[in-house]
């Protein structure tokens, strides 16, 4: 007597938005997905490796915090464990290189401004000099017979 093993089809995760860094305290939603509808059939839910024993629903909806960041797996009755879907939670987008952008931003504009300035005051003394000199009341008298 032969017996035939049939292997389960894999679950999938699906990303939420579809992104897989989001900022903390943004929605994240993610579905466990069969291969045909299982959406009334429980879930198991894992991340980084343990069960979340809380979640047994296809969807898993939650506003992302820190904590959150890892793998995600799921896995339905007849459906084999999930490929591991990676989400990042970030707390600002990355903070530390916006602000050293908004500084050196600031600093670049404040010092063209002082050099912009510089230069104008410079030219605009130049001309005045320059045109103080062509009004004067120095004339040419051109060469004189002898």
């Amino acid at each position: 007597l032969r017996s035939e093993f049939k292997a389960l089809p894999k679950a999938v995760v699906k990303l939420e938005p579809p992104w897989i860094q989001v900022l903390q305290e943004d929605s994240v939603t993610l579905r466990c997905q069969g291969s045909h509808d299982l959406s009334n059939h429980s879930t198991q839910w894992f991340h980084n490796g343990s069960p979340i024993p809380t979640q047994v629903q296809p969807s898993y909806e939650f506003k992302a915090k820190i904590n959150d960041s890892g793998e995600y797996r799921c896995q339905m009755i007849q459906t084999s464990l999930s490929d591991p879907v990676h989400l990042g939670v970030i707390s600002e987008i990355p903070s530390t290189s916006l602000l050293w952008y908004h500084v050196t931003f600031c600093l670049v504009m404040g010092l063209l401004f002082a050099v912009d300035t510089g230069l104008y005051l410079s030219v605009q003394s130049g001309l005045s000099s320059f045109m103080g000199w062509r009004n004067s009341s120095v004339t040419y008298q051109g060469p004189q017979g002898k």
